[in-house]
């Protein structure tokens, strides 16, 4: 078994699993363990991951269609500015749109 055959059915094998991580935070607002307590909007977490996952697999698709050219460095790109989106809308995600910071990890008490 070659290599190359090896390394497409890991990250086909990981895109499905982030695929499948987006659309159960989208659908039912679903998270995986790790992040479950950082995330206070779901859906915007499921987008982020959908994003992510699209980015990723977006020029080993195209390179293994069609080879390489001039068409996969404006590919790449585009690309890398997806996975840039991604990162913020995840990032967003983890913020409580109220408070304008980040969630909180601990209670917070009032001074007296």
């Amino acid at each position: 078994m070659d290599w190359r055959y090896t390394a497409g059915l890991a990250e086909g094998f990981l895109l499905g699993i982030m695929t499948v991580a987006g659309v159960a935070a989208i659908r039912v607002g679903w998270v995986l363990g790790r992040e479950r307590r950082r995330v206070v909007r779901p859906r915007l977490w499921g987008q982020g991951m959908l994003v992510l996952a699209a980015s990723l697999a977006l020029v080993p698709l195209w390179l293994a269609l069609f080879g390489p050219g001039t068409v996969s460095i404006a590919l790449t790109v585009v690309a890398c500015a997806g996975i840039l989106a991604a990162a913020v809308m995840r990032q967003r995600a983890c913020r409580d749109r109220r408070r304008g910071g980040s969630a909180p990890t601990s209670p917070t008490f009032p001074a007296s």
